[in-house]
């Protein structure tokens, strides 16, 4: 974890915040790393139960008058010895960017295919430098000061260092709720760097600038299915192989579907040598499903067993959340990552794949195809996707999913979905982000929807958090489904190579995970898991039923005041006196997530130790 202050003047640095700032991102086991250059101060953390060491985050270049920092790792080393002519295998992370800041200045990020969060101080300047990956695989966040900026990887900790007593910013926190700007920070002054986005900062001010433009890539029409399945087959396979450290000890998610599933499987092969490769799974394994249903869990273990890998899954009970919920700041309330990551650590797991980021590219779905294919007169192609056999549904999809979201029209429907989750919202407060709701309901193509879906920036929501959590926890990410590479190639697929049938969407992974997955997880309908949703349906009321009691404690708690507390306790009243109350689960969902809030501003609000 990274954290520092530069000042345009020297004399104007503050070790009190920088105090604050690093006690505030310190966890238990951390070792700290001091670091004063010049204009720059500030430091960085390491885990011991990661391999990183000093030279992984810090180089300075005496030189050349340059202070590198860096979080996450660079991966195409070998593309960019080719392109600079000259040998680079032997430098560490930031001594390989100094290098290329040398000879480039900021146009190196160009280059880079990783994920990372860098920060350059060239000292003859007297200029900072901050950059984020593509993706937002690491997290990175600034703030302005007078003269000075201040930065750092842990959010939170950011944002708690300059809180001052100010209502919380809640919007970043209730994004389950209603579509929000999640590029905000529950501190107003503390500003995300966007992914594929740097920052310059110097005396005459702060410039950023975009270096990633994926919107520029172009639909290529010459493309066949069959090359699409060999060019990404080939991309993921040394996707996954070039985030393979073999100086960790590697685990990956695994579920039920493809996504994460076939990363598990190829990951495996890349760690041969390693003798036991655990998957870990969130579906738990005290639970049944209601009905005669499929259970995930039996697709996980078919999956594991054909790639070699040992299952593992989550215990769940009820009384669990009691500290689960109050660790809501350092879990960012993914509680059941949580309970992954505790028992990782008891496998002395310290490297995890994640399939995360497939839904939205190599496996996507079919929103915005039947828009390409109508729009570009590819109606063979429509039909094979949707039969004659079924006019109602023809005509459904052309109204809903190709006309209305093209002419930017968003049903009432979609809008009444969310009102009623936020039913104990206030009135002023149920607002949606505009541009982000617009993102999921208004499109011409699918393309034009799988950029929307990068730019309203759910999926660095999560890396980020787990790059944080998973940091303090002897955890590392690694995201083979997101490499810029794939989701470059998959931007200039035409939609009419991603049509099979009319039973299967999603058919790259499917064909590319042959030999690889059972044919069971390969042709599988659906991604629910009956188990994981059994347990919840359980022990929601359950869970509730610990914290009922505390409605007075949130009523207090200024940080809610979004929550109409009326209405809220009126509906509580009819729960308490009829259990047969028919809104009880949606009744004690609430009362669950009033609580991760109200233990999250708690954990905020907190005095820091200086």
């Amino acid at each position: 974890m990274l954290y520092g202050e530069f000042s345009i003047d020297v004399l104007s640095n503050n070790s009190g915040t920088l105090n604050r700032l690093r006690n505030v991102i310190k966890w238990e086991g951390c070792e700290h790393h001091q670091v004063v250059y010049k204009g720059f101060s500030g430091g960085f953390f390491l885990d011991t139960r990661l391999p990183f060491t000093i030279d992984d985050c810090l180089y300075i270049d005496t030189e050349n008058d340059l202070l590198i920092f860096i979080l996450g790792c660079i991966y195409n080393r070998a593309e960019i010895s080719q392109v600079i002519s000259a040998p680079i295998m032997h430098l560490t992370e930031p001594a390989l960017i100094a290098h290329l800041y040398a000879c480039q200045g900021m146009d190196f990020v160009n280059e880079l295919n990783g994920d990372f969060a860098i920060v350059v101080y060239d000292a003859r300047k007297n200029t900072l430098f901050l950059c984020r990956d593509h993706v937002g695989i690491a997290p990175l966040v600034y703030t302005l000061d007078g003269q000075s900026l201040y930065f750092s990887t842990d959010i939170i900790g950011l944002c708690r260092a300059f809180y001052k007593g100010e209502r919380i910013n809640m919007d970043p926190i209730i994004s389950d709720y209603k579509p929000v700007d999640m590029t905000l920070t529950p501190n107003e002054r503390v500003l995300k760097l966007k992914p594929g986005h740097f920052l310059e900062f110097n005396a005459e001010g702060n410039i950023i600038k975009k270096y990633w433009e994926p919107e520029r890539v172009k639909t290529d029409n010459t493309l066949t299915q069959e090359q699409v399945f060999a060019e990404l087959k080939s991309l993921l396979e040394d996707s996954v192989r070039i985030r393979s450290d073999q100086r960790f000890n590697a685990g990956a998610h695994v579920s039920g579907g493809f996504d994460s599933s076939i990363v598990a499987a190829l990951a495996r092969k890349e760690y041969k040598k390693q003798a036991v490769f655990y998957g870990y799974s969130w579906s738990p394994d005290n639970s049944l499903p209601e009905k005669l249903e499929l259970d995930e869990r039996d697709l996980v273990k078919q999956t594991c067993n054909m790639a070699g890998i040992k299952p593992s899954f989550i215990h769940s009970e009820a009384n669990d959340f009691v500290e689960l919920m109050k660790n809501s700041i350092n879990s960012f309330m993914y509680f059941y990552e949580e309970k992954v990551l505790k028992i990782a650590q008891e496998h002395n797991t310290n490297l995890m794949f994640s399939g995360w980021g497939g839904d939205e590219f190599i496996s996507f779905g079919s929103m915005g195809v039947d828009s390409d294919l109508v729009f570009n007169f590819h109606w063979k192609t429509f039909l094979k996707k949707n039969p004659l056999r079924n006019p109602k549904k023809i005509l459904t999809y052309l109204l809903y999913r190709v006309a209305l979201p093209a002419v930017n029209y968003i049903p009432p429907s979609v809008k009444k979905g969310y009102e009623s989750s936020l039913r104990f919202f206030k009135k002023g407060h149920r607002a949606f982000h505009q541009k982000t709701y617009n993102t999921y309901n208004c499109y011409r193509s699918r393309r034009g929807y799988q950029l929307g879906l990068l730019y309203n920036y759910h999926l660095s929501e999560r890396t980020e958090c787990w790059a944080i959590t998973g940091r303090k926890n002897g955890v590392e990410y690694r995201y083979p489904l997101l490499d810029k590479r794939i989701i470059e190639y998959i931007l200039k697929v035409p939609s009419r190579v991603l049509v099979k049938d009319s039973k299967y969407t999603r058919i790259i992974l499917r064909e590319i995970s042959e030999g690889l997955l059972p044919e069971s997880v390969r042709w599988r309908l659906g991604k629910r898991d009956p188990a994981f949703f059994a347990i919840e349906k359980q022990r929601t009321i359950q869970k509730a039923l610990l914290f009922i009691d505390e409605i007075d404690a949130f009523k207090a708690n200024p940080d809610l005041y979004f929550i109409d507390f009326e209405l809220f306790e009126q509906e509580i009243k009819k729960f308490k006196e009829d259990r047969d109350y028919p809104q009880a689960k949606k009744l004690c969902a609430d009362i669950l997530a009033f609580k991760m809030f109200h233990e999250f501003t708690k954990s905020y609000q907190a005095a820091i130790d200086i």
